[in-house]
């Protein structure tokens, strides 16, 4: 599926126009703000992590692959994940899952997901599986408050 990022921004006369408007490749930065700079700047292309600055909010595309795509990523091992997939991140995650199958895995239960759900992930353990044979295209929304 195709994600395209639309920044706005205001003009040195005050009146609203595009910043940017470029497609976002899967696994890439959407846009990142800090307490330094609210509005942000565009995202520097950075790898994938789950170490989330504090005080930032991060917006990215995500691409969950199926379940038999990764087991063997699982199995030899993907830093920040247990071999089942499990973590834990001291963040507030809005995921939107916009194609695809996924299921949200916690440690007491689990939830069938449909395009268009939205996963409000409070800082628990928790893993995503796709039982699909696609990848699952989601939007995360990533926010890091201060201590």
């Amino acid at each position: 599926m195709h994600v395209k990022r639309i920044i706005t921004e205001n003009g040195p006369d005050g009146r609203s126009r595009l910043r940017t408007v470029a497609d976002v490749a899967p696994m890439g930065a959407i846009w990142e703000t800090s307490p330094r700079n609210w509005l942000g700047d565009e995202p520097d292309g950075s790898a994938l992590s789950l170490d989330f600055p504090v005080g930032h909010v991060v917006a990215r595309h995500i691409l969950i692959p199926p379940d038999s795509e990764m087991a063997p990523l699982l199995a030899a091992g993907i830093p920040g994940l247990d071999e089942n997939g499990f973590h834990k991140t001291p963040t507030i995650d809005y995921l939107i899952l916009i194609d695809g199958e996924l299921v949200l895995e916690l440690d007491e239960g689990s939830e069938a997901l449909k395009p268009g759900d939205i996963v409000v992930q409070r800082n628990t353990n928790h893993a995503w599986r796709n039982p699909g044979t696609t990848p699952a295209t989601c939007i995360a929304i990533v926010s890091r408050p201060e201590a």
